[in-house]
């Protein structure tokens, strides 16, 4: 989906700053795996994107994690901009980005959602 086309280079562009606005963080396997696209233009686009200022990388051990640029000139419109455009997103996808998991489970956990935990026990 590339609700941006006229404004934006390409769709994996619109893909990163999606991830990263949403996200907070990311790097560009993990991102190119939650869209199940090619790493490739996503490490193409994040490289573009930092070159041009928009978003700023740091090495947390060998892998290169990206984020939205604060100091960025555009930065407001920008983030006003993303946010019009995640309206045109299925709300599945958007709810994926917004609950994604970071770390694995801790073995033997039950699944147990957390609305259905806070509904059984108003008390906590």
């Amino acid at each position: 989906m590339f609700v941006l086309k006229g404004v934006l280079r390409a769709e994996s562009q619109e893909k990163v700053l999606i991830y990263l606005l949403l996200c907070g963080s990311g790097y560009g396997k993990q991102i190119a795996t939650f869209f199940d696209v090619p790493t490739n233009p996503i490490q193409k686009q994040l490289a573009r994107l930092e070159t041009d200022g928009v978003i700023v990388s740091h090495a947390v051990g060998k892998v290169r994690v990206y984020e939205l640029n604060p100091r960025y000139p555009f930065f407001q419109p920008l983030k006003e901009l993303l946010k019009a455009a995640i309206s045109a997103y299925p709300p599945e996808m958007v709810n994926r980005l917004l609950v994604g998991r970071t770390r694995p489970r801790q073995p033997g956990k039950p699944l147990v959602a957390a609305r259905n935990r806070s509904e059984e026990d108003p008390g906590s």
